[in-house]
């Protein structure tokens, strides 16, 4: 009899093990939950009877399974690039929550950037092979082609970026539309720069630009020197400078800018302030020219900006207005550069 009872009870056991281990296998091989609570887990129930005093014990053992993880708790993924204009304005009205605010947020590295100006009848796209912190602190080669209404050319040349300095060398090559190189005379006017029936001006200028910003206060000094060495002009005759509005008996130009711009913004992106330029032509009697005005720098985006520049002439050995005045930037920048 007490063998009969033992064969029962082992054999009860062995069926409920079986039982648990199905679902078991059930669960591991990707049970998906549906609405409504999950099934509960199995549990095993066994029985045994001590052979000494005869009496009999219950256990009970509960299976506990992982219940897998429903899809909602996953992360959402966006399968959209960082490639908009603008940043997405529920999380920062300045940049696109999937970008760095900065390039200089990620390490040195070799990267291919890309400055877009377009802007009142110009427009001067510029591409740079460089290693560093695109836009922020690197060392590299730009490359522009130059185009607007009065003029095409090309520079090319090195260029460093440091905190607080930025140093560009190399030749920039340039074709005016409708100027002619210009007999010597003490002045001119607009109509004497502006006339086309001579040889038409192709000049080849060789230029150093060195440019500092020193924060200061709210804001930053900003300083600029420039020496450009302009060729390619017959002998006897000068040339009007399409990059320094100037008229130029070669070879030298001579600059130097400073100004006082304020910072702006939450993240200090916007500026605005006013500069002076000084140039000389060593070459030509009296021609010292004084410009002065405002500039302005927008920030809406990592990548896109409002500028402008309206730096007057306001004293000169020439009467040529506009010509002679400092309208470079009236636009809008774009810029690009790998991660």
């Amino acid at each position: 009899m007490r063998a009969r009872l033992i064969f029962c009870v082992t054999l009860a056991t062995t069926t409920v093990s079986a039982t648990a281990l199905a679902n078991v296998t059930q669960s591991t091989s990707g049970w998906v939950p549906e609405e409504g609570p999950p099934p509960a887990p199995p549990t095993s129930t066994s029985t045994s009877t001590s052979p000494t005093t005869g009496s009999r014990t219950t256990t009970s053992t509960t299976t506990t399974l992982s219940t897998p993880t429903a899809p909602s708790d996953f992360p959402r993924v966006d399968p959209r690039p960082p490639l908009s204009l603008f940043p997405t304005p529920l999380e920062d009205r300045l940049m696109d929550p999937r970008m760095t605010r900065s390039w200089a947020a990620l390490p040195s590295r070799p990267f291919v950037s890309t400055t877009i100006d377009i802007g009142f009848v110009y427009l001067r796209p510029r591409v740079t092979l460089g290693y560093g912190k695109p836009f922020t602190k690197w060392i590299g080669v730009d490359a522009n082609p130059i185009v607007s209404s009065d003029v095409a050319g090309v520079y090319a040349g090195i260029r460093a970026e440091l905190p607080y300095v930025d140093l560009r060398v190399g030749p920039r090559y340039v074709v005016s539309f409708n100027r002619s190189f210009l007999p010597q005379k003490p002045n001119y006017d607009r109509l004497d720069i502006s006339t086309s029936e001579g040889a038409q001006q192709k000049i080849l200028t060789y230029e150093a630009e060195l440019d500092s910003t020193i924060p200061l206060g709210p804001g930053a000094v900003v300083l600029r020197g420039t020496v450009s060495y302009v060729t390619n002009v017959p002998n006897g005759e000068y040339a009007f400078e399409e990059t320094m509005k100037v008229v130029v008996a070669p070879p030298l130009i001579y600059r130097g800018r400073g100004g006082y711009l304020i910072r702006l913004g939450a993240y200090s992106q916007h500026s605005v302030g006013l500069v002076a330029d000084v140039l000389d032509v060593p070459k030509r009697d009296d021609a010292i020219t004084f410009r002065a005005g405002p500039v302005v720098r927008i920030a809406l985006s990592r990548r896109v900006e409002l500028r402008g520049s309206f730096v007057m002439m306001l004293l000169g050995p020439d009467k040529i207005g506009l010509d002679g005045s400092d309208f470079t930037e009236l636009g809008v920048r774009y810029r690009w550069a790998t991660e």
